[in-house]
Formats: C-alpha cells, sequence, structure tokens
C-alpha cells in the first residue's frame, strides 16, 4: 500500500564519516545479551571484545555491511534524527519529555520514528499486518548466508532512513529470509542503532503481540510492543489491541505513510480509537482528516500542505490547505511522510485540550459554626 519513487542519486548517501553509537550519559548500562549481540551485528555494529560475533565480523561481506549501514544512519542522523529531536523541543514542550505511552498504527519496519519524537516514552505500541518473526540470534546468524542476507537487511531499512517511508510489497519481500523473518529484527536494528540495548523478549499469545524491552541510552527501560494485526473494522476488536490499549494510559499517537486508509469509512473504529485515547496526534496528511477532529482538539500546521503525491490525488483535503495558508505555519526542519523533500513536507499536532475541571463543594466555616 506504499508508492514507489525513483531513488535519489546514490551520491546523496555518501555525506559526512561514520559517527559512533551514543553513549550513556552516566547511568548504569545494562550487561550484553545474546539478543543485543545479534542485533548489533545486524545492525553493522562491531561485537565486543570475546564475544561470539567476532570471527563473523571479520567476514568480508560484514565489512561491506558495516560501511554501509555506517552511511544510511548517518544520512539519516543529519537530515533527520537530529533535526526532528530539535524541533519537537521547541514546538511539542512537555510533550517531547512525556513518558506516557505512544501508540503508531501502520509503523511497518519503523521504531525509529517514534523514538525520534518521544524518545522518553515508556511504552511504544506499534501496530500493522506484517509478520513480527523473531529478531537476529547467534545460531541462525551463524548458519545464514552472510553475502545474502546482509544485503536484505540494507534494503529492508534503506527507504525508512532516506526517505521517511517504506514500501509494504518491498518489505515482505525482503524480510522474508532466515536471518529477518520479520518486522522484529528491523526493528532491534534501529533500537540499538538509536544508542539503546536490548534485554529480553516477550512472545504474547498467537503470535499476535510481541514486546522487546530495552534500555535507552540515558539508561532507563522501554518497551516496544509489536501487534501483527489488521487493523481494518471487523478484525481490529477481535486483536486484542483495544483492549490492551485501554490497559495503558493515553498518549500521543503517530501517523505517518498511512496509504490515506483513515481517510475511509472500513477503518473508523481505528479513527475512534485513536481520537479517544490520544493526548495528541502527530500526523501527515495521511492519518485522520482534520474533518474528524472534533472540538476540544486545538490543531497546529507546520510546513505547506501541497496535497497528496500523484498516486493518492483523490484524498486531498480543502479544509486542510485553507486552514495551513491561514496559519502561515513555519516550515519543517526535516521530510516526514510522503513528502520526502523537507521543503514539500508538512504535519499536524493535535493536541486534546484539557477538560475543566468542576470546582469542589466547600463549606463557608462561618455558616457551620
Amino acid at each position: 500500500m506504499k508508492p514507489s519513487f525513483l531513488l535519489l542519486p546514490f551520491a546523496l548517501l555518501l555525506i559526512l564519516c561514520w559517527i559512533s553509537p551514543r553513549q550513556s550519559s552516566g547511568q548504569p548500562q545494562a550487561q550484553p545479551t545474546e539478543l543485543d549481540e545479534a542485533a548489533r551485528f545486524v545492525a553493522g555494529l562491531s561485537p565486543g571484545p570475546g564475544s561470539p560475533m567476532e570471527n563473523l565480523a571479520a567476514h568480508p561481506s560484514w565489512q561491506e555491511h558495516a560501511k554501509e549501514m555506517d552511511k544510511l544512519w548517518e544520512y539519516f542522523r543529519h537530515f533527520q534524527l537530529d533535526p526532528i529531536r530539535q524541533w519537537t523541543v521547541e514546538f511539542l514542550g512537555a510533550a517531547s519529555s512525556s513518558t506516557n505511552p505512544v501508540f503508531y498504527p501502520f509503523s511497518g519496519p519503523d521504531a525509529i520514528y517514534p523514538r525520534c519524537f518521544f524518545p522518553h516514552a515508556s511504552t511504544y505500541v506499534l501496530a500493522s499486518r506484517e509478520e513480527a518473526g523473531l529478531p537476529p540470534s547467534f545460531a541462525r546468524l551463524t548458519s545464514a548466508n552472510l553475502d545474502l542476507e546482509l544485503p536484505r537487511i540494507r534494503q529492508s531499512l534503506e527507504w525508512l532512513l532516506q526517505w521517511s517511508f517504506s514500501i509494504t510489497k518491498e518489505t515482505r519481500r525482503l524480510t522474508a529470509s532466515s536471518v529477518l523473518g520479520g518486522i522484529l529484527p528491523l526493528y532491534s536494528v534501529l533500537l540499538v542503532r538509536d544508542g539503546c540495548r536490548l534485554l529480553s523478549i516477550e512472545q504474547g499469545a498467537a503470535g499476535r503481540r510481541s514486546c522487546l524491552l530495552f534500555q535507552g541510552p540515558g539508561g532507563g527501560e522501554h518497551r516496544l510492543c509489536y501487534f501483527s494485526v489488521n487493523l481494518e473494522d471487523g478484525s481490529l476488536s477481535a486483536s486484542g489491541l483495544p483492549r490492551y490499549l485501554e490497559s495503558i494510559p493515553g498518549g500521543p499517537t503517530l501517523i505517518k505513510a498511512a496509504s490515506y486508509l483513515l481517510h475511509g469509512s472500513a477503518f473508523s473504529e481505528l479513527r475512534r480509537l485513536v481520537l479517544a485515547r490520544s493526548t495528541l496526534v502527530l500526523q501527515d496528511d495521511s492519518g485522520i482528516p482534520v474533518r474528524f477532529f472534533p472540538s476540544g482538539w486545538n490543531l497546529r500546521f507546520f510546513g505547506l500542505y501541497r496535497g497528496p503525491i500523484p498516486l493518492f490525488r483523490e484524498f486531498y483535503q480543502p479544509d486542510l490547505a485553507t486552514r495551513t495558508a491561514n496559519a502561515n505555519p513555519p516550515p519543517l526542519p526535516f521530510a516526514f511522510g510522503y513528502r520526502w523533500k523537507r521543503e514539500e513536507a508538512s504535519l499536524v499536532v493535535a493536541t486534546r485540550t484539557p477538560r475543566p475541571t468542576a470546582p469542589r463543594e466547600t463549606t463557608d466555616p462561618l455558616l457551620s459554626q
């Protein structure tokens, strides 16, 4: 359900030099786990001394993989991650430092953008139809054909790290391998590249929910829970996802490159769920149309809305165009969604207005005497 575009010139990737992963700011770090060490290897990060991955890291295909992953990540860090984190501090305020759980429907392989906008969230709840699979392990890596598997890792993340969205058909094709087998290996790669350490994994009933427990760069523990579900009406309620969201506090929702599915009637349950549990919705124009936000929501606009890309031209929102133009919004310093050029990108930040608290009834102490 994602579009294809012509690739940017490869020369755009050859920028700057490799930067090492961020280190903890004095906080105690978790001991290495097999989960973490295997993910670091697949992410192109050098194994520690004595690691079972040390010998495999001498393999020429891994050496090439590490160089290419460094280039991809440096491109993403320079053009997306750093500008987004600076922007969130300025424009999201307290929401950027909130620990409230984040919901991200139609996430696909993307575990990094929720971390970009909301790095302190206690829990990230991601959902899409892709299979979860299993994170990489020593046994699977040792027996894998690295010449074949490592390029698949890079190709699975290239669209996301260069242009901020993924192509569903390509993701499914590339993840159908012995090392990948689903989305979790890609989540593992993105988390360790963001300076996190993977601690453990929990598998839910029937494989519908998989949770990665990880330690952030600052030492705090976080949880990423992935639901492999159909988000369409009729399937969503039976998936267990709504019940899980009801069991945790409300918080921000991120919607990006969602194929405009929330514009139609087939995803009305998901629209209601998002509006009911969210304190903030950060989205591009493929998310919930602005006409569906009821009173009690404050909408802010960033970047000039240019309408959908040609593939989705029928989802143009005249009311969004008018409101954006009237708001004279500040430009975005990063790409977002299907608009991979930052000067063409736009987003909406919808914040729920706090409900007024009814005054407490008090008794005049003079009258009670």
